[in-house]
């Protein structure tokens, strides 16, 4: 039904704003919740065992009943990977718009997180709407690193809120579907105007305009037409147009292709059922029977362009891989931009990579590479189609963002209409826009199993465990006297070396007995006690010998 009052909306921010990853925010209107995206990111080198990042979905859990639908923008894990998680959260039946690229990648999700029973998938064409409780909604075609992504329209009484997704503008798209540049222009036209865009600010630190897709496929042709050997190309397994143009440059120099890694087999075959990657069967084989080809005759394409520690590449580095082995005379290409916080990883691999023999083609010395995001010319030809009365920005850390806002001052949105939001910021959107009260937005955890059951403390411990290391310290005591009975057993992981620093351990033992002694002349037998005291001695002496903090866990045991 359409929305019933003129009562202000409200936007919560609960991920994507002050960060890149875990987009996911939050429209209410006439009382009822439109989530916008609900994705994970990937855990930084100060998150020791943590596996994946969530949104806090506090705010969502305290507004279940409210819910009425989701709508994903595209299908990169950073905008959908989150999902089956809120749904095992919440526990209730979803409505979720996409799509068909989008939701045949959700799909895979839900089966594996065996939550496709809690959603009701609609599947969308950009150019149409849809209609669910107050929530308008149109959809309009935007071009990125992802087939099928799109921009959001919903009405509201005071205009128009257009939310655009990850996009760019380019004029010559692999498979011809261009950025709807009419139809967000109509938007600004239709009814009361956009009153509110939010749009993507990834690249707004760029000048000029992101180059095309298709650019990048002249450079892959040359690269495998000119290799003697084997070609392993790596890129992210979502991207099918990167995959498209590899496969042509295979193609074209009359090799077959093997793809490599399960979410890349995943995307293509999402891909290829919905006619958006063209491969014939005959030019795919198997990834088993590659070693018994000529190495000259296949590329192989692949997952691991982000350094991952255990993806196919990153073995083939380390030359560790079970069907690929990587050596002199072979071809490596990592056909993708390096996500902030992952350059560690991925210049190791690239290091491994070129010690093997094999020539490497990777960004920045090789324009192998072209961004789904929009640099600053587009950002602008954005705001300037739109003409929004306030503006937004989303998706990038907190300077990505104020550069996005002095694009739109520059085309004449006024600073006082320009809001610059983090996670946890709320957004009352009326006649004029005010930001309310913060709410709780924090990241969630996820390690193995555990799903928010490791938190700062727990982080703190493993950074200072990988820090200095732990030492255990293991002593017998008369449980009525406190006095020494056996050991002190002195154990250390991670802190020092026990050949080379003998003398340190010993030392230490030397002042456990000591700080024992004294407390059984005070007559001090409560464990606890002693386990204080054995922690101060051993933190000092380390501190004055090494420098170091280790995690020193004492164990007192009574007899």
């Amino acid at each position: 039904m359409p929305v019933s009052s003129e009562s202000p909306a409200r936007l919560v921010f609960l991920g994507g704003v002050g960060e890149v990853g875990r987009n996911m925010a939050c429209l209410e209107l006439d009382g009822r919740i439109l989530i916008i995206d609900v994705g994970l990111s990937f855990p930084s080198g100060d998150m020791p065992g943590i596996d994946l990042v969530l949104p806090d979905f506090d705010f969502v859990r305290k507004h279940a009943d409210k819910i009425q639908a989701v709508v994903l923008t595209h299908g990169h894990e950073d905008h959908i990977g989150a999902l089956p998680y809120l749904l095992r959260d919440i526990d209730r039946r979803l409505e979720v718009y996409g799509t068909a690229f989008t939701l045949a990648l959700l799909q895979s999700k839900l089966d594996e997180h065996e939550v496709a029973h809690l959603v009701d998938l609609k599947t969308v064409t950009p150019g149409e709407q849809a209609t669910t409780g107050p929530f308008t909604m149109r959809f309009l075609r935007v071009t990125h690193s992802i087939p099928d992504g799109m921009a959001v329209v919903v009405d509201t009484p005071f205009g128009a809120i257009v939310h655009t997704g990850d996009f760019k503008i380019d004029q010559t798209p692999l498979d011809g579907r261009a950025t709807d540049l009419h139809g967000l222009a109509e938007e600004a036209g239709r009814g009361k105007g956009v009153h509110l865009l939010l749009s993507d600010s990834t690249n707004a630190e760029e000048p000029g305009y992101s180059v095309s897709e298709r650019t990048v496929g002249p450079v892959l042709h040359d690269i495998v037409a000119g290799a003697p050997g084997l070609v392993i190309a790596a890129c992210f397994s979502s991207h099918i147009h990167r995959v498209q143009q590899i496969v042509n440059a295979a193609h074209a120099n009359e090799r077959v292709v093997a793809f490599l890694g399960r979410s890349m087999h995943k995307s293509v075959d999402a891909a290829r059922t919905l006619g958006l990657l063209q491969v014939a069967d005959q030019d795919v084989v198997d990834i088993e029977e590659v070693d018994r080809l000529d190495p000259g005759r296949v590329v192989v394409i692949c997952t691991g362009s982000q350094g991952e520690p255990y993806s196919a590449l990153s073995l083939m580095a380390q030359r560790q891989h079970k069907f690929v082995d990587i050596g002199p005379g072979e071809t490596v290409v990592l056909s993708s931009s390096l996500i902030p916080g992952n350059e560690p990883a991925i210049h190791r691999v690239v290091d491994a990579l070129y010690r093997t023999g094999a020539d490497v083609f990777h960004m920045p010395s090789d324009p192998v590479h072209a961004s789904g995001h929009a640099a600053q010319e587009e950002l602008r030809l954005m705001l300037s189609l739109v003409r929004p009365r306030w503006f937004i920005p989303v998706h990038g850390e907190r300077r990505h963002l104020q550069h996005h806002a002095r694009l739109a001052h520059e085309v004449g949105i006024p600073p006082e209409r320009t809001l610059v939001c983090e996670d946890g910021d709320v957004v009352e959107v009326g006649e004029e826009l005010r930001q309310l009260d913060r709410i709780q937005a924090g990241m969630t955890f996820v390690d193995g199993l555990g799903i928010g059951d490791v938190g700062g403390e727990v982080l703190r411990d493993r950074r200072k465990l990988s820090a200095d290391g732990v030492v255990v310290v293991v002593i017998i005591v008369d449980s009525q006297t406190g006095e020494l009975v056996g050991g002190p057993d002195v154990v250390n992981r991670g802190f020092v070396h026990e050949e080379t620093s003998a003398d340190i351990l010993e030392e230490a033992r030397t002042r456990v007995i000591q700080s024992v002694k004294e407390s059984a002349e005070a007559h001090v037998t409560d464990p606890s006690a002693l386990q204080q005291n054995v922690r101060r001695v051993l933190k000092k002496y380390f501190n004055e010998v090494t420098q170091r903090k280790p995690v020193i866990l004492p164990v007192i045991m009574e007899v």
